[in-house]
């Protein structure tokens, strides 16, 4: 197990650093965080898992140096436009939608930003916004749809680079 690459995957909606983890009656990070013990238990590589279910949350919603788009949020991983169109099968399509990347969901106008906070092999991840949040039923039922920049780049990092062998999603739900 101590090889194996785990995904978190913390689905945040509406938009906002408020939203990131949460579902009605659940404990969320409460949760994540006795996974977490669970895994490093069973063998897993956790690195410096944080000391209690406060430090964990905070080591995801606050970065010290946070100054993009997402508020305070952890930037884990910066991927540059040259690597997200080598990596991203798909990234060229997604123009017709959004533009040339990086656009201006999840960048820094420079670079696409992955945010979250790993441990190890275990990346605490929080999902990209679809992008639609005026009209989400647009991403659901119109031809098309497609996901943002910021988006692919969440996924193409989780596959191409840190290349999760498995996926969790904790919160209201995930896609």
């Amino acid at each position: 197990n101590k090889d194996k690459k785990v995904c978190i995957c913390l689905f945040q909606f509406p938009p906002d650093k408020g939203n990131v983890g949460t579902a009605a009656y659940l404990d969320v990070f409460g949760s994540i965080f006795s996974v977490m013990q669970k895994l490093k238990a069973e063998g897993y590589t956790v690195g410096d898992l944080p000391v209690d279910i406060e430090a964990l949350q905070k080591s995801v919603l606050e970065d010290p140096e946070a100054s993009f788009s997402m508020a305070d949020l952890n930037v884990e991983y910066r991927l540059s436009v040259d690597e997200y169109e080598k990596l991203c099968p798909y990234a060229e399509d997604l123009r017709e939608n959004w533009g040339p990347p990086p656009g201006n969901l999840n960048t820094d106008g420079k670079d696409l930003l992955v945010y979250g906070k790993r441990f190890g092999n275990v990346f605490l991840g929080v999902q990209p916004t679809f992008g639609y949040e005026g009209d989400p039923m647009r991403l659901l039922f119109a031809k098309s749809a497609s996901p943002h920049h910021g988006f692919a780049a969440f996924y193409t990092y989780l596959e191409f680079i840190f290349k999760a062998d498995c996926m969790l999603h904790f919160g209201t739900h995930g896609s």
